[in-house]
């Protein structure tokens, strides 16, 4: 193998290893665009929030489209800020029924975010059938939803407490 060759080969594995980030507008942005569907995907994966047999009408059932390998992908960096949100910390996210506006607290009791949409596109990234993080809202409990129990407890990258718990659990994240 030449120079050139292995030089791209070591870019590339830098540019797919795992990097811990908070939990914001932009990141959440930017993996959601990154992981939609594109007019030449092959695989789809469909994530619905609000369902029709769920209790809601058709106007609240709209389906997202990703692209079902870039979402695979990009599975570790959604479970890492999943993590960050006050319920994961808590330890109630998979036995207490959750609003959309819990979904906008991180465990530092900050709002990462105060726009709907925005908590709605870390939800989507969530709500595939191949991998569930949350499950659809349900009408009939106050329009609530749970996370799964399988999420665990991260920190944000700036977080002053964030250097030690990174060396803590580091080994788990950069695991494939």
């Amino acid at each position: 193998m030449g120079r050139t060759a292995n030089i791209t080969k070591a870019l590339e594995e830098l540019s797919n290893q795992f990097k811990p980030q908070e939990l914001n507008e932009a990141n959440v942005q930017a993996i959601f665009n990154r992981c939609l569907a594109k007019k030449d995907t092959i695989s789809i994966a469909r994530a619905q929030l609000f369902l029709i047999n769920m209790g809601y009408g058709g106007n609240e059932d709209i389906p997202i489209h990703f692209d079902k390998d870039l979402l695979l992908k990009n599975k570790r960096n959604i479970e890492y800020l999943y993590g960050q949100l006050y319920s994961v910390h808590a330890g109630t996210h998979s036995t207490v029924d959750r609003s959309i506006e819990s979904f906008s607290k991180t465990y530092l009791g900050n709002n990462w975010t105060r726009e709907y949409a925005h908590i709605l596109k870390l939800l989507y990234l969530g709500a595939t059938s191949e991998w569930p993080i949350n499950i659809p809202f349900i009408k009939e409990r106050n329009d609530t939803t749970r996370i799964s129990r399988h999420i665990t407890p991260t920190l944000s990258p700036k977080d002053p407490a964030f250097p030690a718990w990174w060396e803590e659990h580091k080994a788990e994240w950069e695991a494939d």
